[in-house]
């Protein structure tokens, strides 16, 4: 039987740049912030800290850093690093790096060198939503450092 072609799930992509753009404001909601740690706690454990900061600010967009860091060994989390573009005129925030590689494109033939899946792009930015959620329902007391915009 043939393969058939990659299909972009242009909906979907939508779907999770706009919820992870919710998630975001409800997670992160001092407009002056530029750090914000989240303990992340389950079963009494303690998981790990999620790390925010505004790297850039512009009038419409914003570009952040979200880091995942391991406080103990466990077998379902992993450390993790993201930029998030916020695009605050349309509400949406998608992913534009993950562990510092930049999925660009809607699909990707397979294999290809940089072993992208062909839906890359929509994996990404559904672990984003997974990523905020977890932290809306697991984290505990931000500790938040304000600095001044620079």
């Amino acid at each position: 039987m043939p393969r058939t072609a990659y299909v972009a799930e242009l909906s979907r992509l939508q779907s999770d740049a706009a919820a992870s753009y919710l998630l975001l404001q409800r997670l992160w909601q001092a407009d002056e912030q530029q750090v914000c740690h989240i303990g992340l706690r389950q079963h009494g454990r303690d998981l790990g800290q999620l790390h925010l900061q505004r790297l850039e600010r512009t009038p419409w967009t914003e570009l952040i850093e979200l880091r995942y860091s391991q406080q103990v060994d466990h077998p379902l989390l992993h450390p993790l690093q993201m930029q998030i573009r916020v695009y605050h005129d349309v509400r949406l925030a998608e992913v534009v790096s993950c562990q510092q590689q930049q999925p660009r494109e809607g699909r990707y033939a397979y294999p290809n060198e940089a072993m992208f899946h062909p839906d890359e792009k929509v994996q990404v930015n559904a672990q984003l939503v997974e990523w905020l959620k977890f932290a809306l329902s697991r984290g505990y007391t931000p500790h938040v450092t304000f600095e001044p915009d620079h």
